[in-house]
């Protein structure tokens, strides 16, 4: 995937849904819940909905049907952190504190984000995923910024691995069973408990206005996913043409990824029809 591919994709696959809550009409118009979902890495074009012949995603091509498509967005910055830097901050990249992937360099304990934004407008705050500027214990910790949980990857290197040997859970390490780091193979998908825990926080807060963020990793690599995933069963023996931009990246796992974050999708939108908060 071609970072330029990823800033055309970022924009109109960084899916958000504005759906109320049970509140009054007033507090309804006012105080819509917003679940954001970001695709880390995904192409502009691989989304059924948008032409490809392979990849099924019936559930953001729902989104797609029924809701806006921002075709000529682009994403504020090139990688990884930078761009989510540019989201949560709404500044334009040449003012941004984070411009670079590797450092993990935070932004500063003044610096006004999304969380903190939806925080004093009296939403409960979740974010689950990569978070990307600032590590656990610096001034760019998500829990300082107006979350009231953050759970995932703090540092973006530490996100490139999907067997990683902790996740961080507001500012804690929680170590995962069986992994040893190695970035194809383990047995705790921190994935799976990534979005069970968004699922948890929209359950919890169904009955006021949250802000659900989503920065997931799929379909990032170094990919590495369980064998018996529904997604990996469907795609593992379909021939796709092309060759990768690294060798280690196998089109197939990058096809099932990306079908993983459509059925997550679609588990979020049962979820939010189940809780009488879809309208």
């Amino acid at each position: 995937m071609k970072r330029r591919d990823f800033l055309k994709t970022a924009g109109s696959f960084a899916i958000t849904l504005a759906l109320a809550n049970n509140l009054t009409a007033r507090d309804r118009a006012d105080k819509p819940n917003i679940v954001y979902m970001m695709l880390d890495e995904i192409g502009y074009f691989e989304l059924s909905s948008m032409g490809h012949k392979i990849l099924k995603t019936p559930n953001m091509d729902r989104l797609a049907a029924e809701g806006m498509r921002f075709t000529q967005c682009l994403a504020g910055g090139p990688v990884c952190g930078p761009t989510r830097c540019v989201l949560l901050t709404g500044k334009h990249m040449g003012h941004c504190q984070v411009r670079t992937n590797g450092g993990g360099t935070p932004i500063t304990a003044d610096e006004f984000t999304l969380g903190e934004m939806f925080k004093s407008a009296g939403y409960a705050t979740g974010g689950f995923g990569k978070w990307g500027i600032g590590d656990a214990g610096t001034t760019g910790a998500p829990e300082r910024h107006g979350f009231d949980i953050f759970y995932g990857y703090y540092h973006q290197v530490h996100a490139h691995s999907y067997y990683p040997e902790f996740l961080i859970r507001n500012g804690k390490r929680e170590m995962l069973e069986g992994n040893t780091g190695d970035y194809h193979t383990g047995t705790t998908f921190s994935h799976y408990l990534i979005h069970n825990e968004a699922l948890k926080f929209i359950r919890k807060n169904k009955d006021r206005p949250f802000f659900c963020y989503l920065p997931y990793t799929l379909p990032h690599g170094q990919w590495g996913m369980p064998k018996d995933d529904p997604s990996w069963l469907m795609y593992k023996d379909i021939k796709l043409g092309g060759k990768g931009q690294r060798r280690d990246c196998d089109p197939n796992m990058y096809a099932a990824m990306v079908h993983l974050a459509d059925r997550n999708m679609g588990e979020i939108l049962k979820l939010l029809k189940e809780l009488g908060i879809d309208d």
